[in-house]
């Protein structure tokens, strides 16, 4: 969509329909808050954006469905920067380029932490050009929001087999990483930082849900474990 920021400036922004989404405000929070924290991480992520949709918001001719879902998404929606021409998504079973893999190895860190679901070797979620990756589609992060039973932080190693399924698990087994460049930016993030990703939450996605201070407190969690959060991904990946 061509949208206007609050400069009045014209930009292109790829839009999540809050009224296609099964986890509705919920699914926006993690959409942003794990935007914000990609961006944190100095891992490539296209630049989030609230995108204000107005009421009776007609898309086009033909497209009677979409329109429907534009409908029932009046208000704020969740959006990210569109890229330039040739960046597509990534190919199924496409082997990860040798100077892509310290980012790969990052990307199923971060993946780790998030406890995202949602990134197989079925379904990506990722875009590509010839020399970069880029993360998207975060609804499903921070799964434990979904009420699992008997969930466990993934520092404590439980729980955490859903990620071989990982698009980049079979490539990365069995090779040596360095976490370092990313344990120091997890430890770099303060608790002040935090506190900016849960007032960038709009209060109408908030309802009743308390989904952004749970993040918040999760992540401030996992900086302090970190240590045991990475000696895990390095068993996962041996």
């Amino acid at each position: 969509m061509l949208c206007t920021n609050a400069r009045g400036n014209d930009c292109e922004v790829v839009i999540k329909w809050r009224g296609g989404m099964e986890t509705k405000e919920t699914g926006l929070i993690c959409e942003l808050m794990a935007a914000l924290l990609a961006n944190d991480l100095d891992l490539p992520v296209p630049k989030p954006f609230i995108v204000e949709v107005p009421q009776k918001f007609i898309v086009g001719e033909g497209k009677a469905e979409l329109s429907a879902i534009a409908r029932k998404s009046a208000g704020l929606n969740f959006g990210s920067q569109k890229l330039p021409a040739g960046v597509g998504t990534w190919p199924r079973d496409k082997p990860i380029p040798v100077l892509l893999r310290p980012l790969a190895a990052e990307i199923f860190a971060f993946d780790v932490l998030i406890q995202n679901p949602d990134r197989r070797w079925d379904n990506p979620n990722l875009l590509w050009s010839d020399d970069e990756i880029f993360l998207c589609d975060h609804e499903q992060a921070f799964s434990f929001l979904m009420g699992v039973i008997g969930w466990q932080p993934p520092w404590t190693g439980q729980g955490t087999e859903f990620l071989r399924q990982h698009v980049f698990f079979q490539q990365l087994a069995g090779l040596k990483h360095d976490w370092s460049r990313l344990t120091g930016a997890l430890d770099a993030l303060t608790d002040a930082r935090l506190d900016e990703y849960i007032e960038a939450v709009p209060n109408e996605w908030r309802t009743d849900s308390k989904a952004a201070q749970q993040i918040a407190d999760y992540l401030r969690k996992a900086r302090q474990n970190r240590t045991a959060l990475f000696g895990v991904i390095e068993h996962l990946l041996q």
